[in-house]
């Protein structure tokens, strides 16, 4: 791993509704992922929540937006890692990927101000080129109410590599996996986005504004919704702020829905190792006071 620029950013826990949290009573002792925020036009989120609608993120706070955010656009995050000692309910798998792209800030309870995440994509993936070791938990988490795509990740036995040109200069990728092909490979396999980013100390956004927008709760297909927490109190998070690009492939080359589609240059994000304990899904409602 890196060595680390952050200092401690005062923020001790995180969520984020990826790939790996939609199963129940999940405890993941480590687990290293990287978010970015990217502003997307309006008009582009609200095509993907509808009939839901969006609530306008509270812009003027500088506490959560320090720089101001494009006028006319909308935060999407997107997020990517490794994740190794998953254990659940009678289950224990030593390490999986995952990616999310989602949209915070939707309004679930249709009342203007009580802000949901709506999962757009998720992808999961075994190690290394084992993707679809993903395939068991992305059945059982699409079935409690996460739609998830098996994936392929690089690299694909860490959260991100370093370039060879730059070792301070770091990447991540991530393709979904349509039909294998582990004998001569690769098989059908459209991107879903690269991340291609290095480590900051005048970040876009502060700890707290990640914060905010990964503990929002997530919403499911089945009308429920899940809380899932990552805890940062442990002696390995070492949070890092970022700054990079990211690259949404569409569907004529790639996985993701053709609003999104597009290189955002220079945007900011937030690295770290963490603890994650996922709850039970619950009625919207409980998912909302319960994570406040």
């Amino acid at each position: 791993m890196e060595g680390n620029v952050g200092d401690k950013m005062g923020e001790k826990r995180l969520f984020s509704p990826s790939a790996l949290q939609i199963l129940c009573l999940v405890l993941v002792p480590k687990h290293r992922l990287t978010w970015f925020i990217l502003p997307v036009p309006k008009s582009a989120a609200e095509s993907l929540v509808k009939p839901l609608t969006l609530i306008t993120p509270p812009f003027s706070n500088r506490a959560l937006f320090p720089n101001g955010f494009p006028a006319n656009s909308h935060p999407v995050v997107i997020s990517t890692g490794f994740q190794n000692d998953i254990r659940m309910i009678n289950l224990k798998i030593d390490n999986l990927l995952g990616a999310s792209i989602y949209i915070p800030y939707t309004d679930r309870l249709k009342d203007g101000k009580t802000p949901f995440n709506f999962p757009v994509q998720n992808y999961i993936g075994g190690v290394n080129g084992n993707d679809v070791q993903g395939a068991v938990p992305a059945l059982v988490g699409t079935a409690q109410g996460t739609n998830i795509f098996v994936g392929a990740f690089h690299p694909n036995d860490n959260a991100y590599a370093p370039l060879a040109s730059n070792p301070n200069e770091f990447v991540a990728q991530v393709n979904q996996v349509i039909l294998p092909n582990d004998v001569s490979g690769p098989g059908l396999e459209p991107s879903a986005f690269d991340l291609d980013f290095i480590s900051t100390r005048t970040p876009l956004y502060t700890a707290q504004t990640f914060h905010t927008l990964i503990n929002q709760p997530a919403i499911l297909t089945n009308t429920l919704c899940q809380r899932n927490t990552y805890y940062f109190n442990e002696t390995f998070a070492a949070p890092v702020f970022r700054s990079g690009n990211a690259t949404l492939y569409g569907p004529l080359e790639g996985s993701v829905p053709a609003v999104l589609k597009g290189r955002y240059v220079k945007q900011g994000g937030y690295s770290a190792s963490a603890e994650m304990l996922g709850f039970n899904a619950e009625s919207c409602g409980d998912a909302a006071k319960n994570s406040r």
